[in-house]
Parts: structure tokens; C-alpha cells; sequence
């Protein structure tokens, strides 16, 4: 299949560039909008402009805080535990109801992108996970809790597949790998904040003011997205086409990828939502030092996420990259079944390796396998995420029902077995990912 690799250019920045089909005549008649044609020889610097760099910038800097919302409830739920009367069964079923409402509102979100453009939904959906973050400081139960997080999932799947699109289109010369590679990085260097930072915010200043500075923090980002982003209208004339639809969601491909990358969700989801609170609980441990071993699965990312971009843009063999990053994660959790610290902390770094090199092939091989138009790669990247999303909300409850009937290392044990079982899907795929 010919690669269909788009770079963004401003009409005087590249004399060369050959015409080209647009997707709509009327980007035509506004100058504001992105221009997407196919890259050329000036598609050398990454970026076209400055305007292009301060959106970008402003979609990290979104990106960052986004992961801190995602993260911090999980770090600080040992001192939310006590004062809403909860343990880890709380933890397991708020957790739960995260990833329902992230994975339900995943196709709705690419379809609303390709309707009304990315960057309205990118920030309404970051408005409205933010305010139900403000609402969850003010909560005073697990089912409130538990409700508000479901929002806060539903808005920022709103926010991921269009920013996905968005920052590979502003990234020039066919280098969406590397502009994914870096968004990634981003979640994880919030992701560090969320877990490490959040404990020990929460700690000093206590843990309902805490999410109420992060979701204030979300606000603002929000803000800064629409102020720095360039205005995308959308198609006024897009009708979501049936033949187009159904080729996305019975993609064969696209649905092998999104069971592989479930399986590393399983090891994601499971060492950033209760290392810490496992670590305090079994050993005792402080709640800054067990968020510091927790944090290694963000941490390594922010580094692992950009070779893996670079890598996914030069290699030829994508899927080994995933399958062996699944490998990987699955056996971060089989480590962390031995009782030990130390074993936690092989864990967290083990699954901070696979995390960074997984997702950002699984994200950008997404937006590759996508045969319609270019409007559909925002749905090809949520559905894909879609099925790892919904699929995750059984991990923590398996997880805290295993801590309760047979205790950690049983919990461990089984959740390694667990995904180790969806390298089967990634086995069945095509090698090049649609390139």
C-alpha cells in the first residue's frame, strides 16, 4: 500500500510543493485553516512556522496535565482511602469506571473531530474533564467519586484521538511517528507529576486541595489550546459515510492491534493504580517513597516514547516492536510478584520500557492502517484505543478481587497470565502496519 504521509505547510513556505487534491475546497478560501499536502523535498525542518511550534507546545503543555488528572487519584487514594472509609475494593471500582468512560466516548470523539475539526473537541473535551476533576475535590463518597471519574474519562477521550491527529499533521516531512513519540512523552512526564509529585502535594496541603489545583490546572490548558492552536472549522459539508465506518470498525487489522495493545494496558493500568497503595499496604512503606518506585512507569517513557517514534518512522517491521514490548510488560508483572520492593521497582521500570515503545507504535501504526480518508485517521487511532480502553476496566477489579481472596503475589501472578495471553492478536497481524 503507498504510504500516505502528509505534512503541514504554509502556502509561501515551500514553492516546490506540487498542488495535490484537498479534502474540501473550501480550505481553500480560509487562510487559517491547516493546508495538508503531500510532503516534498522542503518537508526538512520538522515544523513549518512558529505559529505551528506554540500549537504544538500548547498541546504538550495539555498533554502534561491531562496525565497529572489521569494519574493523581490513583497516587493519593491512600490518604483519600481513610477519610472516604474505603480500601482497595474503592480503589478497583473508581478506577473502573475511569476506563469505561475513556473507552465509551472514544468513536464519538473521532467522529465528532472529523465533523467539527480536531481542535473543538480537543478542548471541550479537556473543559469537561477538568471541571469534573474540580467536582471531585468537593466529593464526599466513593460513588460520587467513582461517577465524576467516569466524566473525566469521557472527556478526555474526547481530548486524545484528535490530539493525536493534530500533532502528527503539524509534524513535517512524513514524522508522525516522532510527533507521536513526543506527545506520549508528554502524558508520561505528567504521568511523573501525577504519581511522584501529586503524594507529595497532597500530603502537605491535603488531598481535596490538591485536585483542585489540577483541575484548575486543566482549565487553564484548555484555554491555552484554543488561544495557540490554529482554528480548524471542520467540513461543514463531512457526512459520516457508512462504507467508511464499517471499513474502520470491522478493520481487521485495527481490531488485532487494539486486543495487543490491551494486553499492555493490563501491566499499565495495573502498576500505575496500585504499586503505590501495594508498596504501603505490604511493606509499610512511605507514601512519597512508594509513588517514587510507581513513578518509574512514567518516567522511563518520557525517554522510551521518543526512540520508539523515531524507530516506528525507519523501521520496516513495526509489529516486532509492540509484540515485544507486550513480552516485556507482561513479564514487568510477573517480577512484581515476588514480595519485594526491590522486585516492585524492576516491575515499575520493566513496565515503564514497554509502555513507552508500545503505545506510541501502537498509536501511529493506528493512524497508518487507516484506508479511508485522511478526515478518518482521528477514529482510526479512538477505535483502536477504544477497544484497549474498554477492555481495561476489568484489570483493577480483577486485580483488588484476586488482593482479597489470595492476596498480592496471587494478584500479580494472574494478572501477568492475563496479558500475556493478547500477544495472540499481534501474532495474527500483518508486519507493515499498512505502510
Amino acid at each position: 500500500m503507498t504510504p500516505r504521509r502528509f505534512a503541514l505547510l504554509g502556502r509561501e513556505s515551500c514553492p516546490d510543493a506540487p498542488e495535490g487534491p484537498e479534502s474540501n475546497s473550501k480550505e481553500r478560501e480560509a487562510e487559517s485553516r491547516f493546508d495538508y499536502r503531500q510532503s516534498s523535498k522542503c518537508g526538512l525542518e520538522l515544523l513549518d512556522s512558529k505559529r505551528e511550534f506554540n500549537a504544538v507546545v500548547s498541546l504538550i503543555v495539555a498533554r502534561i496535565v491531562y496525565a497529572v488528572n489521569w494519574l493523581n487519584v490513583g497516587a493519593i487514594f491512600v490518604l483519600m482511602g481513610p477519610d472516604l472509609g474505603a480500601g482497595v475494593g474503592g480503589l478497583g471500582s473508581v478506577t473502573s469506571l475511569f476506563y469505561v468512560g475513556l473507552g465509551l466516548a472514544q468513536v464519538p470523539g473521532g467522529l465528532l473531530a472529523a465533523r467539527w475539526g480536531p481542535k473543538k473537541v480537543v478542548v471541550l473535551g479537556t473543559f469537561v474533564s477538568s471541571f469534573a476533576v474540580l467536582g471531585t475535590s468537593v466529593s464526599s463518597s466513593v460513588p460520587e467519586i467513582a461517577a465524576l471519574r467516569f466524566v473525566v474519562g469521557v472527556g478526555m477521550a474526547l481530548v486524545f484521538a484528535p490530539a493525536v491527529v493534530l500533532v502528527a499533521r503539524l509534524f513535517r516531512g512524513g514524522k508522525s511517528g516522532l510527533g507521536v513519540g513526543l506527545f506520549n512523552s508528554a502524558y508520561d512526564a505528567g504521568g511523573l507529576v501525577g504519581l511522584f509529585g501529586w503524594i507529595i502535594i497532597a500530603t502537605a496541603i491535603g488531598w481535596r486541595p490538591s485536585l483542585a489545583i489540577s483541575g484548575g490546572l486543566g482549565v487553564l490548558t484548555g484555554m491555552l489550546v484554543l488561544l495557540c492552536v490554529p482554528r480548524d472549522e471542520g467540513r461543514t459539508d463531512f457526512v459520516v459515510r457508512a462504507k467508511a465506518l464499517t471499513s474502520i470498525l470491522g478493520d481487521r487489522q485495527l481490531i488485532l492491534l487494539g486486543f495487543g495493545l490491551l494486553g499492555l494496558a493490563v501491566g499499565n493500568v495495573i502498576i500505575q493504580t496500585f504499586m503505590g497503595y501495594y508498596l504501603v499496604a505490604a511493606y509499610g512503606l512511605s507514601p512519597s517513597t512508594a509513588e517514587a518506585i510507581t513513578s518509574m512507569i512514567v518516567l522511563l517513557p518520557i525517554f522510551t516514547a521518543v526512540i520508539a517514534g523515531r524507530q516506528y518512522d525507519r523501521t520496516a517491521r513495526p509489529k516486532l516492536m509492540i509484540v515485544a514490548s507486550l513480552v516485556v510488560s507482561s513479564g514487568a508483572l510477573l517480577v512484581g510478584a515476588f514480595p519485594s520492593p526491590l522486585a516492585a521497582l524492576a516491575c515499575s521500570v520493566a513496565g515503564g520500557v514497554a509502555a513507552g515503545f508500545g503505545y506510541t507504535t501502537a498509536f501511529a501504526g493506528a493512524k497508518d492502517l487507516n484506508k479511508a480518508e485522511q478526515e478518518y485517521d482521528g477514529l482510526a487511532v479512538a477505535w483502536v484505543n477504544c477497544i484497549q480502553l474498554l477492555g481495561s476496566f476489568w484489570p483493577p477489579l480483577v486485580y483488588s478481587y484476586l488482593v482479597e481472596v489470595a492476596g498480592y503475589s496471587s494478584a500479580w501472578l494472574g494478572s501477568a497470565a492475563l496479558s500475556t495471553l493478547f500477544v495472540v492478536p499481534l501474532l495474527l497481524m500483518k508486519e507493515g502496519f499498512g505502510r
